[in-house]
This record gives structure tokens, C-alpha cells and sequence, in this order.
């Protein structure tokens, strides 16, 4: 009954590191499969029924479809992405859930979803270009990342920052970092934190990928001070329903 999850988005995000306060928000994703004879038109129509019921409660969660564009071998289809300002409202919209909806069996459920896993979200990055649309499906891109030796999380994300400096004087914006740390769900994982990037619209990546050769090096060379990330992989993200900015 419940799909939810990504990014966002976009993925808004505050400081997640050192403690809970009210500015953090939690990402949950859910690795699902399209079972057979249905769509992702039937995804979003089943999620959207229980958006309905989510605004009925008054609960502060986004829903998001993101599917793989560039991301290997992978046994999944889609996943659902769920996003809430902090913790309280986490806890808020699950309470309803287990207590109201959990045991709504539908025959008809377009999708098999197994696997569930939470984050806590740190924005580095938000250049989101307000006078600007922001495409209805939006690139997104991750890989899992482990910190050198003796570089803490905060030492991470205002280096990520600084370098991200250099990016914007060449005129490549509307896009967002975001270093995501793994909170519930996750089993014998080998790296600290995953970076998620997204982009406005396609153009904006594609400005990116054109023109990040002026900064390559010395970006790379800043970003290789503080982390090794491997496994990078690309989805397209959708919003299913909102109920918070």
C-alpha cells in the first residue's frame, strides 16, 4: 500500500551530521519491481491514493518515482522515494500508517516492493534557478562514498562546497549536492555517505557535462582530499505528491 521514497526533490535538505534537530529531513527509499500487465502510470495512480490520505492526516510527506537511467546491472525496476522535514514528521506519517492503512490489502498493487532504507539528508549545494521550470523528470546522480582517514562529515561537506565554488563562475548551475548518511535499513555497507546530485532539467546536466572539463582536475583533486567514492550511477526522477516545501 505504502511506496515511498528519493530525492528529493528537489532533495531539500539541512545538517544531519552532528545531531537530530527540526531542520533535518529523512529520505526513505524502496526498491521495487513492476509486476506484469501494469505501468508506471499504475505506480503513480496507486501512490497518488494514498497522497489523498496522507494530506487527510495532515502529515508533512513528499513522494517521488525514480527510475534507473545509466545505473548498471540492477534487479529492481524503480524506486519510490519518500522525503520529510525531520524526524517527528517521519514518525508522525508512520504512526498513521501502521495504525490505519498497514492491513488495506490491495489485489491489485502494480508493483513488488522488498527492500527499505533511510537516510538523514545534508544540503551542500542548492543552486535551484527559481525563475527557471524545473523538468517534470530530472536528472539524478549517485555514488557511495567512504571518508579518508581523519576527515569527519562537517570537514566533507564545506570542502564539497568550497569546490563547488568553482563550478558556478564557469556558468554551470541549477543543480544541488546533497551528502546523504545511512540511518536505518542498511546492512554490512562499506562506505560512509552517499552523494546525490540532481539538475533542474536535462539542459542544465547536459551544460555540465560539456563544460566541467574547466574544472575537472582541481575539482577532482579537491573532492579526492577528503573522500573515495565509487559505483556511480544515474535515475530520472518524478513527483508523485507533495504535502511540504
Amino acid at each position: 500500500m505504502k511506496t515511498a521514497l528519493l530525492a528529493i526533490l528537489p532533495f531539500l535538505t539541512m545538517n544531519a551530521f552532528a545531531q537530530e534537530t527540526d531542520e533535518n529531513v529523512r529520505m526513505e527509499y524502496i526498491i521495487c519491481n513492476l509486476n506484469e500487465g501494469f505501468t508506471f502510470a499504475d505506480v503513480i495512480s496507486n501512490a497518488k491514493e494514498y497522497g489523498e490520505k496522507v494530506t487527510a492526516d495532515g502529515s508533512k510527506y513528499n513522494q517521488y518515482l525514480m527510475r534507473p537511467l545509466i545505473a548498471g546491472e540492477r534487479d529492481f525496476t524503480h524506486v519510490m522515494v519518500g522525503a520529510w522535514p525531520n524526524g517527528e514528521e517521519l514518525y508522525k506519517e508512520y504512526g498513521n500508517y501502521v495504525n490505519k492503512y498497514i492491513d488495506e490489502q490491495d489485489e491489485d498493487d502494480p508493483h513488488t516492493c522488498k527492500v527499505t532504507f533511510a537516510t538523514m539528508d545534508h544540503i551542500v549545494v542548492d543552486d535551484l534557478r527559481e525563475n527557471e521550470k524545473m523538468d517534470d523528470r530530472f536528472p539524478v546522480q549517485m555514488a557511495d562514498c567512504k571518508l579518508n582517514d581523519g576527515v569527519s562529515m562537517d570537514y566533507a561537506a564545506s570542502v564539497y562546497k568550497e569546490a563547488s565554488k568553482m563550478i558556478e563562475e564557469e556558468g554551470m548551475g541549477g543543480y544541488g549536492i546533497h551528502l546523504q548518511v545511512p540511518y536505518l535499513g542498511f546492512e554490512d555497507i562499506e562506505y560512509d555517505f552517499m552523494t546525490t546530485l540532481w539538475w533542474q532539467s536535462f539542459e542544465h546536466r547536459g551544460n555540465m557535462a560539456q563544460n566541467f572539463y574547466k574544472v575537472g582536475e582541481a575539482y577532482e583533486q579537491m573532492m579526492n582530499t577528503v573522500a573515495s567514492c565509487k559505483n556511480p550511477r544515474a535515475y530520472f526522477v518524478e513527483s508523485v505528491f507533495r504535502t511540504w516545501e
